[in-house]
């Protein structure tokens, strides 16, 4: 009811600044579930829009520029604080309560989205957008002159002055680069012509391109983790070159911690694991920012905050978490109990059996005794790896709570596990080691600085904790993957191929990891998808673990659902 509430407000909003009834605009759910303010500022933005430029000029432009090889991340991006700058003066002079509507959003969209801000050139040009507009601050004096660019977009009277404004901020904030670390980011445009020309071209070359080409500029930013459902011919792969590559691992470490592997090991390792359509990718295996950083930085502080907002969330559930630990060990704790029941068998040693003396000098039995067989309870071995990608963030704090959940349950029932998480970031797919074998209970806790980022390569992760859990001695071992089902990484690496490679995502990313999930269970190694994404990946979710995953509907089920599958595993 909220929700409908919410939408029909949203929609008014739009009706009322566009000052046209027939303007019909999707609503982003992304913007309403980060704060309100941000819903109806873009809301604001999208109307203002329609009434100030032609916005059917600006479509067929964007949808030119990504024709010619723009990419659409950034070209989203870019556009939407130009759009911001060209109409922002105008609507808050007809509507004065729009000014603070657009300064709450900016203030909402700097503290939401702080880590994504230094992930790319094009997410710290927003950040220091934002700033320069709410604080008239220069966060970077070598960024100033694109901001006064785009500032002066307040004056423009026409689209094609904001298309050509957008042209030269997206020549210079991603084709030529500016951040420190990604200089090295090369792009092949040769060939493209500038789209604000080209919008004016004939009838005959629009209709060139289809209805899916169409981007939304308004409905929020579109980063190297988008939903794995777009166009293909709208994906576009990144090319790492060899600077590239070695100033993004000083940013890994920066953002992620330092590896916890000599380098030989690492290097071992990375030769083994990396094959295939995995070639020219990097692993990093960290136990994060907080463990093992040598000073405080702004991620630091920032994962920091996350795991304090992870705890207020595992501490208002305190009594529901605690039913679903205990609930869960217990079922463990009987399950292993039902393998050190002692088993009496007959034996040539042992107590002797007065009833079967009568054998002696009469046959040639010598199985005249009894004895105590105990199984051993201690033969198991658990990896949990979570998907720690951006498409978790809106439920970072619930996945946390689920791993802990598992994590706190297996160290009561006395069964050697590890839990990790993984994302993936340019070339390098990162390992974040939040509890390993042999840490005490303690570690559990370590799982509240869960956070989602960047984008994720399922089947290279779960090749590589496989490999870890391959080294454990347990004869029995056990994989439970916390994922959404949906494994997407659109960035490509320094590749030695010549050939372009296949972008990792939609139907080849899922069968690529369901074929390593296969390997696993051939290798006698038990498998359990735990789904923590939309019910719309479900199906991509039962191609990678078929009948094999568990649906969390509600977390007051969680323990008897993954509890059932555990004992089934320990007793058969």
């Amino acid at each position: 009811m909220k929700e409908n509430m919410m939408e029909n407000r949203l929609q008014n909003l739009l009706w009322t600044v566009s000052e046209d009834y027939n303007c019909d605009v999707k609503i982003n759910p992304a913007d309403l579930q980060k704060s309100p303010e941000i819903a109806f500022y873009n809301m604001v933005l999208q109307g203002a829009f329609q009434k100030y430029f032609d916005a059917d000029f600006f479509e067929t432009y964007i949808k030119k520029k990504i024709q010619y090889g723009a990419e659409p991340s950034v070209l989203t991006l870019i556009s939407k604080l130009c759009i911001d700058s060209a109409v922002s003066l105008k609507i808050c002079a007809e509507r004065k309560g729009i000014e603070n509507i657009r300064r709450k959003a900016f203030r909402e969209t700097l503290k939401k989205d702080a880590f994504r801000f230094s992930h790319t050139d094009w997410d710290y040009l927003e950040y220091c957008y934002l700033e320069f507009q709410l604080y008239q601050k220069t966060i970077n004096p070598k960024l100033h002159p694109l901001l006064l660019k785009i500032a002066a977009l307040s004056h423009a009277s026409s689209v094609k002055d904001v298309c050509k404004c957008i042209d030269e901020v997206y020549h210079t904030s991603y084709e030529k680069g500016f951040a420190e670390y990604f200089k090295g980011i090369s792009r092949d445009t040769s060939g493209l012509k500038s789209a604000a020309e080209e919008s004016d071209e004939t009838e005959e070359q629009d209709n060139l391109i289809s209805d899916e080409d169409t981007v939304n500029i308004f409905s929020g930013h579109v980063d190297a983790q988008d939903n794995g459902k777009q166009d293909k011919s709208n994906v576009r792969l990144l090319a790492l070159d060899k600077q590239s590559s070695e100033h993004l691992e000083k940013y890994i470490e920066l953002n992620y911690g330092k590896s916890i592997l000599p380098p030989n090991e690492k290097s071992r390792l990375q030769k083994q694991m990396c094959t295939g359509i995995h070639e020219d990718c990097k692993l990093h295996i960290t136990k994060g920012v907080l463990h093992n950083q040598a000073v405080s930085n702004a991620k630091t502080d920032y994962v920091k905050r996350i795991k304090e907002e992870n705890l207020h969330v595992y501490k208002k559930n305190f009594l529901l978490t605690r039913q679903n630990i205990l609930s869960l060990s217990n079922l463990l704790k009987r399950a292993l109990l039902t393998r050190t029941e002692r088993e009496l068998c007959t034996s040539e040693y042992g107590t002797i059996c007065p009833e079967k003396l009568w054998n002696l000098g009469r046959t040639d039995n010598s199985m005249l005794f009894k004895r105590e067989l105990l199984q051993d309870n201690s033969d198991f071995a658990v990896e949990v790896l979570i998907d720690a990608s951006g498409s978790q963030q809106r439920r970072q704090s619930l996945v946390a709570l689920q791993g802990f959940i598992i994590s706190r349950a297996l160290s009561l029932a006395q069964i050697p596990h590890r839990v990790t998480g993984f994302c993936t970031f340019g070339s390098y797919t990162i390992l974040n080691e939040y509890r390993d074998y042999l840490d005490n209970s303690d570690a559990d806790e370590n799982i509240f600085e869960f956070y989602g980022s960047a984008n994720n390569r399922d089947g290279l992760a779960i090749r590589a904790v496989a490999d870890s859990l391959d080294k454990q001695p347990q004869e029995n071992k056990i994989l439970i993957v916390l994922s959404d089902g949906n494994p997407n990484d659109i960035i490509a690496a320094n590749s030695r191929q010549k050939t372009e490679k296949q972008p990792y995502y939609l139907d080849f990313a899922v069968k690529d990891t369901a074929t390593e999930i296969r390997r696993l269970r051939n290798r006698k190694i038990s498998v359990l998808g735990v789904f923590a994404g939309e019910e719309e990946d479900l199906q991509s979710e039962k191609k990678i673990f078929g009948k094999d995953f568990a649906y969390i509907h509600d977390i007051s089920n969680f323990a008897n659902i993954v509890g059932h599958y555990l004992k089934k595993q320990i007793t058969d």
